[in-house]
């Protein structure tokens, strides 16, 4: 299992105090010329094959990764489940985050979630799993309480806060069966989702996602 990058820019400094190249340097009252020298906290940069002497180089640091997480799998009928898996670059917590099927929520406890790894959340029928939790995921206990999820016709919703009716706030989403369900509007204005629905019948037992971060029917097969 698996458990960020620098920008440079190159500038030049210029060694002048003020004003242009053109202007004459400071005279003294004896009549000598004397000269300031500009302070820069850059450094010269020696790994450069075309660097002139003098030339100096100022660094970026890397933007900070963040987590991202996205449903990637849900199982349907006797053994509803939901897999969220962190989808970004960064670690991450499940704190404060929502799995909703309208009209029932359910909050997510504290749980980190590494880049690539995956929370396993039982909805229903945990005790009849006989394949056990996913190899390498890790189980939220629960389970969570937002009733079976109808293999024929459904939907979930993840939400970074209870604001469910925000799409600033909804985080991933996908509805099988057919579409205009609770909060698919709000999906679709979040840019998260498009209109449409993964074909599911009344004997599906999970869809699955085959692209990452799944934002179209198209992105899901169902089995």
């Amino acid at each position: 299992m698996k458990r960020l990058v620098g920008a440079t820019a190159l500038i030049l400094a210029v060694a002048a105090c003020g004003g242009s190249d053109s202007e004459p340097a400071p005279t003294a009252a004896d009549g000598t010329t004397t000269t300031t020298a500009a302070e820069t906290t850059t450094t010269t940069d020696p790994s450069s094959d075309t660097t002139a002497p003098g030339d100096t180089t100022t660094s970026t640091a890397a933007a900070p990764g963040r987590a991202v997480f996205a449903i990637t799998e849900v199982g349907l009928g006797g053994l509803s489940q939901v897999f969220v898996q962190n989808v970004g670059d960064a670690p991450g917590s499940l704190a404060g985050h929502w799995l909703c099927q309208r009209p029932a929520y359910y909050e997510l406890p504290d749980v980190e979630l590494q880049p690539g790894e995956v929370a396993q959340i039982y909805v229903s029928g945990r005790d009849n799993d006989v394949f056990g939790p996913r190899d390498g995921a890790i189980v939220v206990e629960g389970p969570a309480t937002i009733g079976t999820l109808n293999p024929a016709d459904g939907e979930v919703g993840l939400y970074s806060s209870n604001s469910f009716g925000s799409s600033s706030d909804i985080v991933s989403y996908v509805e099988w069966g057919s579409s205009g369900h609770g909060r698919s509007d709000t999906a679709v204005a979040a840019g998260i989702w498009t209109e449409g629905f993964v074909p599911t019948t009344a004997d599906s037992g999970a869809i699955l996602a085959t692209r990452i971060p799944p934002t179209d029917p198209s992105h899901w097969t169902g089995g």
